[in-house]
Protein backbone atom coordinates (compact mmCIF):
# COMPACT_ATOMS: atom_id res chain seq x y z
CA UNK A 1 0.00 0.00 0.00
CA UNK A 2 2.84 2.39 0.85
CA UNK A 3 4.49 1.56 -2.43
CA UNK A 4 1.30 2.48 -4.33
CA UNK A 5 1.06 5.74 -2.38
CA UNK A 6 4.67 6.70 -3.24
CA UNK A 7 4.23 5.84 -6.90
CA UNK A 8 1.01 7.89 -7.10
CA UNK A 9 2.72 10.81 -5.32
CA UNK A 10 5.61 10.76 -7.78
CA UNK A 11 3.21 10.69 -10.74
CA UNK A 12 1.16 13.61 -9.36
CA UNK A 13 4.33 15.60 -8.62
CA UNK A 14 5.62 14.94 -12.15
CA UNK A 15 2.32 16.14 -13.63
CA UNK A 16 2.39 19.34 -11.55
CA UNK A 17 5.97 20.09 -12.58
CA UNK A 18 5.25 19.32 -16.23
CA UNK A 19 2.21 21.62 -16.24
CA UNK A 20 4.41 24.41 -14.85
CA UNK A 21 6.51 24.21 -18.02
CA UNK A 22 3.68 23.65 -20.48
CA UNK A 23 1.39 26.50 -19.37
CA UNK A 24 3.95 29.33 -19.88
CA UNK A 25 4.84 28.03 -23.34
CA UNK A 26 1.16 27.81 -24.28
CA UNK A 27 0.50 31.33 -22.93
CA UNK A 28 3.32 32.82 -25.02
CA UNK A 29 2.04 31.09 -28.12
CA UNK A 30 -1.53 32.35 -27.61
CA UNK A 31 -0.47 35.94 -26.95
CA UNK A 32 1.49 36.28 -30.21
CA UNK A 33 -1.52 37.42 -32.29
CA UNK A 34 -2.25 40.14 -29.72
CA UNK A 35 1.28 41.48 -30.07
CA UNK A 36 0.97 41.54 -33.84
CA UNK A 37 -2.31 43.47 -33.64
CA UNK A 38 -0.79 45.94 -31.17
CA UNK A 39 1.92 46.80 -33.69
CA UNK A 40 -0.54 47.96 -36.35
CA UNK A 41 0.16 51.66 -36.78
CA UNK A 42 -2.59 54.04 -35.79
CA UNK A 43 -3.43 57.35 -37.37
CA UNK A 44 -1.25 60.10 -36.01
CA UNK A 45 -2.68 63.47 -35.00
CA UNK A 46 -0.54 66.56 -34.46
CA UNK A 47 -1.73 69.54 -32.44
CA UNK A 48 0.14 72.68 -33.55
CA UNK A 49 0.02 76.42 -33.49
CA UNK A 50 -1.01 78.05 -36.77
CA UNK A 51 -0.62 81.76 -36.37
CA UNK A 52 -2.15 82.37 -32.96
CA UNK A 53 -4.67 79.53 -33.14
CA UNK A 54 -4.55 75.86 -32.16
CA UNK A 55 -5.10 73.45 -35.04
CA UNK A 56 -4.97 69.69 -35.46
CA UNK A 57 -3.44 67.95 -38.46
CA UNK A 58 -4.13 64.35 -39.37
CA UNK A 59 -1.10 62.37 -40.56
CA UNK A 60 0.34 63.57 -43.87
CA UNK A 61 -2.38 66.22 -44.38
CA UNK A 62 -1.37 69.73 -45.34
CA UNK A 63 -4.66 71.36 -44.39
CA UNK A 64 -5.92 71.33 -40.78
CA UNK A 65 -8.18 68.48 -39.67
CA UNK A 66 -9.60 70.65 -36.84
CA UNK A 67 -9.28 74.40 -36.40
CA UNK A 68 -10.02 76.01 -33.02
CA UNK A 69 -10.59 79.59 -32.01
CA UNK A 70 -8.33 79.28 -28.95
CA UNK A 71 -5.45 81.75 -28.98
CA UNK A 72 -2.06 80.15 -28.41
CA UNK A 73 -0.83 83.37 -26.77
CA UNK A 74 -3.33 82.84 -23.92
CA UNK A 75 -1.58 79.61 -22.86
CA UNK A 76 1.51 79.23 -20.63
CA UNK A 77 4.85 79.73 -22.43
CA UNK A 78 5.94 76.07 -22.09
CA UNK A 79 2.72 74.93 -23.80
CA UNK A 80 3.20 77.59 -26.49
CA UNK A 81 6.68 76.22 -27.25
CA UNK A 82 5.35 72.67 -27.49
CA UNK A 83 2.54 73.77 -29.81
CA UNK A 84 4.98 75.65 -32.04
CA UNK A 85 6.95 72.39 -32.47
CA UNK A 86 3.81 70.25 -32.65
CA UNK A 87 2.55 67.60 -30.22
CA UNK A 88 1.74 64.21 -31.77
CA UNK A 89 -0.84 61.69 -30.55
CA UNK A 90 -1.37 58.13 -31.73
CA UNK A 91 -5.13 58.00 -31.18
CA UNK A 92 -8.00 60.36 -31.77
CA UNK A 93 -9.14 59.85 -28.18
CA UNK A 94 -5.80 61.04 -26.76
CA UNK A 95 -5.75 63.98 -29.15
CA UNK A 96 -9.30 64.99 -28.16
CA UNK A 97 -8.40 64.86 -24.45
CA UNK A 98 -5.36 67.09 -24.98
CA UNK A 99 -7.30 69.47 -27.21
CA UNK A 100 -10.01 69.79 -24.57
CA UNK A 101 -7.37 70.64 -21.95
CA UNK A 102 -5.80 73.30 -24.17
CA UNK A 103 -9.12 74.84 -25.14
CA UNK A 104 -10.84 74.84 -21.75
Amino acid sequence: MKKLFYITSVIVLACVLASGFIIPVTSETNSAPARINAEIPRTEYIIKAKGDRIVVYKENMTSPFIETTRAVSSLPSDIQKKLNRGISYQSEEDMQKALNEFCS
